[in-house]
């Protein structure tokens, strides 16, 4: 018998137990953030924009550390292992999580402001530099015209003059109108973002002002192909070749580098994290990617503060991110004779700590102590905490080598942002306490009648618990708790 047909089938009603219930497992509880996981260049600018926004700090760092990120791209990368040629570039993929009001678009805006604005400047100054380059152009034109006709006028007077000088061009018409660079982009098919990245070879950064958008058109079917690119770009270094001949699109991308950042609610978050952890499409680690992703709680406290933003931090990160654009990585990193990527190494303790911290990590990894979906985010962390530590490293220093201090930040931060992993991804690895919660919210309401059937709940379609397979999850963990019981 089907589950539809068991569900369908006649079922013992189900009322409220008499037995004393047992309240329903929470969300796990996340680690606290630190401002000591940050560069100490960086954290006045998230201190301040997280005290004068009143929004959690947790949204700034990532926004912050996603800026940086962009910035760097895939100039320079870092080698973990001291002879392996493994090199990995810092581009990464964050989501802030959070109710609507939380302040967590306002917040990334902000926090990008230094981004955009260099973007804004830079595309000002080629203005100007292109605008003079076609007045040059004009002008060198209208001389030359000027010089044929003076010629022409020569040669009717006497058809044996020497008319030379007059043909010669006395301009450099070898430059070319240039293109203003791109940081950003906020909506883009797989081809466009192709170009931009042919056009941006440093790479992009995609932000979504709600991420669940770009996750779910990217689960439709025909979209494997863009799901195979964005997967592919997540790396930062890997080449990648588009041909689609019935468009006429043929791109190829010598380093495609993504980078994504944006924000999404708990609700729809929780139904995309239960889908994908079923199987299918969810299965090949896009979710796993966004290493960044951060759920806190949020405070019910609020201060009302009216203040200037803080010069020195703002103008202190402004300075960093023109730093990074202009980074010479000739100057600090090493060019191996095989890798395109110019790279850094750790310094010795650095390196031993590494050493120990992966090894613990793959041994954990092959324990099976964990969720799948829970085993592969964590394999994410082979290339986010040696990311972290590079960036913490260009932000705070201008050594040649990766310090320990750079590091240990990285790998406490990771510790953090494990147990905001943890939390998302219980909304796949326990089912149905959100449907029960549900349920037990209807009830109180007097939505359901007493007894019940399970049939009675998923006819109403109500969000997520709406089939017989999500409200059969829920009863039962109403039962498990004494929440109801079958009469």
């Amino acid at each position: 018998m089907s589950l539809r047909e068991k569900a369908e089938a006649a079922i013992a009603p189900i009322e409220p137990n008499a037995l004393t219930p047992e309240p329903l497992p929470e969300l796990p509880e996340v680690k606290s953030f630190d401002y000591c996981f940050l560069p100490a260049s960086i954290r006045g600018y998230v201190e301040d924009i997280s005290e004068r926004m009143q929004c959690p700090p947790d949204f700034a760092a990532v926004n912050t550390y996603l800026m940086f990120s962009s910035i760097i791209g895939c100039k320079i990368g870092i080698r973990p292992k001291r002879r392996d040629n493994w090199v990995i570039v810092p581009n990464l993929w964050g989501a802030v999580i959070g109710g609507s009001g939380v302040m967590k678009s306002p917040n990334r805006s902000e926090v990008m402001k230094p981004l955009k604005q260099l973007q804004i400047e830079i595309a000002q100054e080629i203005h100007q530099r292109n605008t003079q380059l076609i007045n040059s152009g004009e002008e060198s034109k209208l001389r030359q015209a000027a010089k044929k006709s003076q010629a022409k006028r020569m040669l009717k007077n006497d058809p044996a003059a020497d008319i030379s000088e007059y043909l010669k061009n006395d301009s450099d018409n070898s430059q070319e109108v240039e293109t203003a660079p791109r940081f950003i982009t906020n909506d883009a098919t797989a081809e466009a973002l192709g170009q931009l990245m042919i056009e941006n070879p440093n790479g992009i950064l995609f932000e979504a002002d709600e991420l669940i958008g770009l996750l779910k058109s990217l689960d439709k079917q025909g979209q494997e192909g863009a799901r195979a690119f964005y997967l592919t770009a997540a790396d930062g270094n890997q080449s990648y070749t588009i041909d689609r001949i019935m468009r006429g699109t043929n791109l190829h991308i010598e380093s495609a580098c993504l980078s994504i950042v944006g924000g999404i609610q708990p609700g729809v978050l929780g139904e995309y994290v239960r889908e994908a952890l079923s199987g299918g499409a969810g299965a090949d680690g896009l979710l796993q990617r966004f290493g960044l992703m951060v759920y806190p709680d949020i405070s019910p406290k609020y201060e009302y503060i009216d203040r200037f933003p803080d010069k020195l931090a703002r103008d202190t990160v402004n300075d960093l991110v023109r730093k990074l654009h202009n980074l010479d990585v000739q100057a600090i990193a090493t060019i191996g004779e095989y890798c395109k990527t110019p790279y850094l190494h750790f310094d010795d303790s650095a390196q031993e700590v590494f050493i120990e911290w992966l090894c613990n990590l793959e041994k954990r990894l092959r324990s099976d102590e964990d969720h799948p979906a829970i085993v592969s985010h964590l394999s994410k962390y082979r290339k986010l905490v040696p990311a972290l530590a590079l960036i913490n490293h260009l932000c705070d220093s201008e050594e040649k080598s990766v310090s320990e201090s750079s590091l240990l930040r990285a790998l406490a931060y990771c510790e953090y942002l494990e147990s905001h992993a943890r939390r998302v991804y219980s909304y796949g690895t326990q089912p149905g306490i959100d449907a029960a919660k549900s349920v037990l919210t209807k009830l109180k309401k007097g939505k359901l009648n007493s007894p019940f059937t399970v049939r009675d709940i998923y006819r109403k379609c109500w969000a997520g618990i709406d089939t017989p397979k999500k409200a059969e999850a829920a009863i039962n963990v109403l039962l498990d708790y004494n929440h109801l019981e079958k009469s």
